[in-house]
């Protein structure tokens, strides 16, 4: 195994809990969309602070590894901004759904990017350009529709935290199953 197999190899799972704390944000919104918006933000801001860790650590760990690792960088540092400031600042309903809009915006335009990073494999290119339009997608119909509908708004977020969860946890997979392929094809 090469070194940027083994950095994937040993990150892989952060990936895989970052999509199912995804799952289960989109789970409570769509089961309990009569939440308030400030349990929502308060949900939505640990959502990107945990996504926002899970991004600079692979960052780190991947600055040898990868051309395109300081996209994870700002990304994660983007993430954790605005979760640490939507945690202090939950009571501006405005500004909570205008932070939500655009950082799924950027954040679906980054894996976009992301995806197509040197030596990715078809597959996974695919479902990160999915998983990175779905987030794009959601951030628009947030920023076009922002308060027409309170109940909308949650489904949105969770029907994108459902979407985007599952293929999260799908491309894990998919690249769990290819790195254990690959170490039991190199020889030792």
């Amino acid at each position: 195994m090469n070194a940027m197999q083994r950095h994937l190899h040993d990150i892989w799972w952060l990936f895989m809990l970052r999509g199912i704390v995804l799952i289960l944000f989109g789970l409570v919104a769509v089961l309990w969309p009569g939440l308030t918006l400030i349990s929502l933000a308060t949900a939505f801001a640990v959502l990107l602070l945990l996504s926002g860790i899970a991004d600079l650590i692979a960052a780190i760990r991947g600055i040898a590894h990868r051309s395109m690792w300081f996209l994870a960088m700002l990304l994660g540092l983007g993430e954790l901004g605005v979760g640490v400031y939507l945690l202090k600042n939950h009571y501006a309903l405005a500004t909570f759904i205008a932070l939500v809009g655009l950082s799924l915006i950027i954040i679906g335009t980054l894996e976009i990017i992301a995806a197509f990073e040197p030596g990715e494999d078809a597959g996974r290119r695919f479902l990160t350009i999915i998983m990175g339009a779905l987030s794009a997608v959601a951030g628009f119909i947030v920023l076009r529709y922002p308060v027409s509908s309170g109940l909308a708004f949650v489904w949105v977020l969770g029907l994108w935290g459902l979407l985007a969860g599952a293929v999260q946890v799908a491309m894990c997979l998919s690249l769990r199953q290819a790195l254990y392929e690959l170490a039991a094809a190199t020889p030792a």
